[in-house]
């Protein structure tokens, strides 16, 4: 078997799609913004709170697009100030975002199993970024990339989601029959992804200065 490392040209391949992606569902979730935007999908629960979707929306959508410029070591490296910034743009985001989601799941169509989904997705996506900005504040670089790999796992779950429902809908599957599903299909996988990952690349204490997460980005 070939354990070769990725080559820096498939790892500048996948940060860029990831990238790509990350800025048009990010940008996407900024239309809610607009006066008389129409929900897509017009969900009976976020019609009646839909101020709520807003906020949710705008706020995780700005997260979507700040999060994968942390993992740029280039930028990190020559722009270490910016990258603090982004990081705490990214950090007062998702806090926006997180708080606003779980009333969001206690009223998620398709019953206790999705709004347990769609809850603990809310907690994950809040307490993971809180553990990695612990973890920078006392000093622990390593620690704290690896918490903001799990952190942006569940950011990506905008994605998985947007993908997930355009295969849905290209297959003519109505949005109600799959939303239960959705709860976890949109973020479980990703953070399955996110420990496979980590896991061969972890190391006991900082420093640590042979691991990279951002191997996942530019050089």
């Amino acid at each position: 078997m070939n354990t070769a490392p990725r080559s820096p040209l498939v790892r500048q391949v996948a940060f860029g799609l990831l990238v790509l992606l990350a800025l048009l569902v990010g940008a996407a979730a900024l239309r809610f913004a607009l006066p008389g935007q129409p929900l897509a999908p017009p969900l009976p629960n976020l019609t009646v709170q839909r101020e709520l979707l807003v906020i949710h929306a705008v706020s995780a959508g700005l997260a979507l697009m700040l999060g994968p410029w942390q993992f740029a070591a280039g930028l990190r490296a020559r722009r270490p100030r910016l990258h603090r910034c982004i990081g705490y743009g990214y950090a007062a985001c998702l806090l926006v975002g997180g708080l606003s989601a779980l009333p969001l799941a206690a009223q998620a169509m398709g019953g206790p199993l999705a709004q347990l989904g769609f809850g603990l997705l809310g907690l994950g996506w809040l307490g993971t970024t809180a553990v990695a900005l612990v973890h920078v504040r006392a000093g622990r670089i390593a620690a704290h990339r690896r918490w903001m790999v799990r952190s942006f796992a569940l950011t990506a779950a905008g994605i998985s989601l947007r993908l997930q429902l355009g295969v849905a809908g290209g297959f003519g599957v109505p949005v109600e029959v799959i939303y239960t599903a959705l709860a976890w299909t949109c973020w479980v996988p990703n953070v399955l992804a996110a420990e496979l990952w980590l896991w061969p690349k972890a190391q006991p204490a900082d420093p640590e200065p042979g691991w990279e997460p951002t191997r996942l980005g530019v050089d």
